[in-house]
């Protein structure tokens, strides 16, 4: 069986010039129109004293025509925005593309020339039927139109503020429950029952023919499992730390497989203090043995070196067994969703056809 491969990239962040990180509609379109209406029925109940106080006389029709006016030309606006972001089109996929200053400003854009073309016409569509209101100037009139495209749009950021806190408030739901998950999948999947019966074997057979290496296996023994039962539930650990454990768990390894595994460490004394999840490099490692024949003919070589600044690769060879070992394949899952709890970042695997590499975030502090 190969190992199992989870490709991802890394989420980018909302910056200028690039795609905006677009948050899900959580508002139903029926939600959202009614939503929609209500503010605009609330604009036309206030625009309804404003409009027939100032004036001596006012009959209901008048009264009514300026509230339906004011409703309206907020109903316009929020049709605008419904069709730019709730309803799926072509152009809905366009504007998500765009950064996030390039849809509020194109938006504003498109709400301020509609709402400017609404009041002109509106304006001389009321003096060619002769209704007689108390027409404002033209420069006014043009005012009034951008403060009502400013009012709108303010009522529609406010619609999506509320949608990002509650997708924010979900997603935190989803973290918790998954930070429990890959707690507990991390416990389970410490180290193996085969690995302890292997080890126990191995020890077994040295203790009489090489006491003095049947002792040092004993010291490495209880370096694993000291390292377990201090890191073992812990969010993060200095890399040095994971390496020293590393180092320990490969030894073991190597005493049962002797000259057919090697592990190289090739990193700078800068990264080695730089917070990665505990098992991590242990999990790869213990994953390359697990799905690949280790022989002195064909060593298995495990490398862990820099792939970047801030990136942590691990690759060996692929030498596929011809039994495979069976495998839940639960085991990278879980360190995504840990690394992804840690630095809001995801491994990224790449495979050949006679090698298998992971790349790890290490970030310089955690995020």
């Amino acid at each position: 069986m190969n190992q199992p491969v989870l490709t991802a990239s890394s989420p980018a962040a909302p910056r200028r010039g690039l795609p905006q990180l677009v948050v899900p509609v959580m508002f139903s379109q029926r939600a959202y129109l009614l939503i929609a209406l209500a503010i605009s029925l609330v604009f036309g109940m206030i625009a309804l004293p404003t409009g027939v106080l100032p004036r001596s006389y006012a009959t209901p029709s008048e009264a009514l025509l300026l509230c339906l006016n004011a409703v309206l030309i907020f109903e316009i606006q929020f049709w605008l925005h419904f069709l730019l972001r709730y309803r799926p089109s072509a152009v809905q996929r366009w504007f998500a593309r765009q950064s996030l200053l390039v849809d509020r400003g194109l938006r504003a854009l498109l709400t301020a020339l509609l709402v400017t073309g609404y009041s002109l016409g509106r304006h001389y569509l009321d003096a060619r039927l002769g209704i007689a209101f108390n027409q404002p100037s033209m420069p006014l009139l043009l005012t009034l139109a951008q403060i009502v495209s400013i009012v709108g749009l303010s009522c529609q950021l406010g619609i999506e503020l509320v949608e990002r806190s509650r997708y924010l408030a979900q997603e935190v739901e989803t973290l918790k429950r998954e930070q429990l998950q890959a707690r507990y999948e991390s416990l389970k999947q410490q180290l193996s029952p085969h690995f302890l019966f292997n080890s126990l074997s191995t020890l077994s057979g040295l203790i009489y023919d090489e006491p003095a290496a049947a002792e040092r296996f004993v010291n490495e023994m209880a370096q694993v499992y000291r390292y377990l039962l201090r890191h073992g539930e812990q969010m993060a650990v200095p890399l040095h730390e994971e390496l020293a454990f590393v180092r320990s768990y490969a030894y073991l390894l190597q005493m049962r497989f002797g000259e057919g595994l090697e592990v190289h460490v090739d990193l700078p004394p800068e990264v080695l203090d730089r917070p990665l999840p505990p098992l991590a490099l242990q999990l790869l490692v213990e994953n390359a043995v697990k799905h690949n024949t280790v022989s002195r003919r064909q060593p298995l070589a495990i490398t862990i070196s820099l792939a970047s600044a801030d990136q942590l690769r691990v690759c060996n060879p692929r030498y596929p067994r011809l039994s495979p070992e069976a495998s839940s394949g639960t085991g990278l899952s879980n360190l995504t969703t840990r690394i992804r709890l840690l630095h809001q970042q995801r491994l990224l695997v790449e495979q050949t056809d006679h090698e298998f590499c992971v790349l790890l975030p290490l970030p310089a502090s955690l995020s």
